[in-house]
């Protein structure tokens, strides 16, 4: 065999190998636990008006954070994968905290008052601000 196919091989093994070795860290990650991280602590009222006054300086501040939340309860549903959504009331009957819980948190009233920690995972301009694995605090 010529030695530049030995060196092809060489590579192409070493490659192989690499993107194993990626993938298998990859998926055996371990997931956030919320409810252990230290959160930002804040309203439904003061976070939509944080994304409504200023969306960049927003991000800056709870994108992928963990997000102590407190508010009113607006509505209960469940999502298509079976999880409880929240949606927190603001002053703006159109725009909502979308709030998803990764267990079920039990029975929610709407016009109840929660506390909710989860991962603030974005903004969507002119509905929601979204935050996702949740658990409820109090």
């Amino acid at each position: 065999m010529k030695r530049w196919a030995r060196i092809l091989i060489i590579i192409i093994g070493i490659g192989v190998i690499g993107g194993a070795v990626i993938a298998y860290r990859v998926f055996n990650k371990p997931h956030r636990d919320v409810s252990t991280e230290k959160a930002v602590t804040l309203t439904a009222q003061k976070l939509y008006d944080a994304f409504r006054t200023d969306e960049a300086a927003a991000n800056q501040l709870y994108l992928d954070k963990a997000i102590e939340l407190s508010g009113e309860v607006l509505d209960v549903s469940t999502n298509q994968d079976g999880n409880v959504v929240v949606n927190f009331k603001t002053s703006d009957p159109l725009f909502v905290i979308n709030c998803t819980f990764k267990t079920n948190p039990g029975t929610l009233t709407p016009g109840s008052t929660i506390t909710f920690r989860g991962i603030c995972t974005g903004y969507i301009p002119d509905a929601n601000v979204v935050i996702n694995e949740g658990v409820l605090i109090k």
